[in-house]
């Protein structure tokens, strides 16, 4: 193997500023606390997790790892999962859900 093939591309850090940047404004757009997943209509609740030093947003119900695919929502979380793993944190429960006991 060449000594060309393992060294990074010379834009490579430019790469990584980018994406950093997008993750950046998604955590921002995010800050709500809920999303849905693509066209989905499921709302979720969002947290922040650290993932290659950067924070980034993730539903707590980690069904979705691309926050990339997450969109801001306003309305009440409906994920059964994220609000039996909301753990008493206080998050809206969507309409004909009982709220969970704390």
């Amino acid at each position: 193997m060449s000594a060309a093939a393992n060294e990074e591309p010379e834009d490579s850090g430019a790469d990584v500023e980018h994406l950093a940047a997008v993750l950046k404004r998604r955590r921002r757009e995010l800050a709500g606390g809920r999303a849905t997943i693509g066209g989905s209509s499921v709302v979720h609740a969002v947290e922040e997790t650290m993932w290659v030093g950067v924070r980034v947003p993730v539903v707590v119900c980690r069904v979705a790892a691309d926050p990339l695919r997450l969109r801001p929502s306003n309305g009440p979380v409906t994920c059964r999962r994220c609000r039996k793993r909301a753990d008493g944190r206080d998050i809206r429960v969507g309409r004909g859900q009982t709220e969970l006991e704390v």
